[in-house]
């Protein structure tokens, strides 16, 4: 149990590693790759102290899964985390009312992230999608262009199947 509760505290040191690396490298549009280099710093010195504490132990096989385990979700608690602060839809829709202190429905759509605007939100999200190579554009038709795409587009319906979400949700 100490193990897990050790890779617990360990994780706090992943934004700390995500925000240093940002600070160092300040390259626009490499948080992300610097977000998997904080979780592999965070796994390196969660196994290293793990190894220190437990080699000796007859059971330090079970202790490095479960640290290994526990790690992983921390990985993507924080990955969760950082992505609906970054990209989340209705958060930015929140922090721009306060911002704003407060905007009627077509105040929102003008002021989304920073004046931005709605728009440049979709064309955003369509260019990277595209990056990835899931979508094609040909004149004004957007078209699955991947199988991989076609892949994740089921796996998303079957999954908001089970949990019973909605088309948007």
């Amino acid at each position: 149990m100490f193990t897990i509760l050790l890779s617990i505290l360990f994780s706090l040191l992943i934004p700390f590693f995500h925000v240093v690396l940002i600070a160092i490298f300040r390259k626009e549009g490499f948080h992300i790759k610097l977000m998997f280099l904080a979780f592999l710093l965070y796994i390196l010195i969660d196994i290293y102290f793990k190894y220190t504490l437990y080699y000796h132990y007859e059971e330090f096989s079970l202790h490095l899964i479960s640290s290994f385990s526990t790690s992983v979700f921390m990985c993507l608690f924080y990955l969760e985390a950082f992505s609906m602060i970054a990209r989340g839809f209705s958060m930015r829709i929140v922090t721009d009312i306060y911002l704003n202190s407060s905007l009627n429905s077509e105040g929102v759509m003008q002021e989304y992230a920073e004046g931005k605007g709605i728009e440049w939100m979709f064309q955003k999200r369509i260019e990277g999608i595209k990056k990835l190579g899931f979508i094609s554009t040909e004149e004004s038709l957007i078209k699955i262009s991947s199988k991989n795409a076609i892949y994740i587009a089921k796996i998303s319906l079957f999954y908001k199947s089970i949990l019973k979400l909605g088309r948007g949700g």
